[in-house]
């Protein structure tokens, strides 16, 4: 299968064969980022905000996410990108497949965030948008952990 990750240091990386999610993700599961629209999907730690020891923040993962239609929120630990097809869903065939080839597009878009922290308006692109992807980046790192909320269920 075919996938690519981006680091909590920013780098992508294009991958081809089987996906060790429990490697790359880590053991405490995945969870997927939904990308509407896109015949991708994202992947991230179900919990890595919890521990930023071992997932620290991904800034440049959480503005590649949000210009490809995720929500803006700070994602930790690396990010996943695979292929994916909702279609498959009713025919009982998995959802998640190798991403489509060429890949140029999330090439691009990644490229377009690191130019755009790094101070400059990629040249496809408006200045609103590098604006709005450092902003994104300053929340990524900078917004509070979410709780979590535990209730006590009594089976009858």
């Amino acid at each position: 299968m075919r996938y690519a990750v981006i680091a909590p240091d920013g780098e992508l990386t294009h991958h081809d064969g089987d996906l060790d999610w429990d490697a790359v993700i880590g053991p405490e599961g995945k969870a997927r980022v939904r990308l509407p629209g896109q015949a991708v999907a994202g992947w991230v730690n179900d919990v890595g905000l919890y521990f930023p020891e071992r997932y620290p923040r991904n800034v440049v993962g959480s503005c590649v996410l949000a210009a490809l239609g995720a929500n803006v929120q700070p994602y930790a630990g690396p990010a996943v990108f695979t292929g994916w097809n909702p279609e498959h869903t009713p025919l009982g065939l998995p959802e998640i497949e190798s991403l489509p080839q060429p890949v140029e597009h999330l090439d691009t878009v990644h490229g377009d965030v690191l130019k755009a922290l790094a101070g400059q308006t990629p040249r496809e692109m408006s200045p609103s948008w590098a604006e709005q992807m450092r902003e994104i980046a300053e929340h990524a790192r900078t917004a509070p952990t979410p709780g979590i909320t535990i209730r006590t269920v009594t089976l009858r």
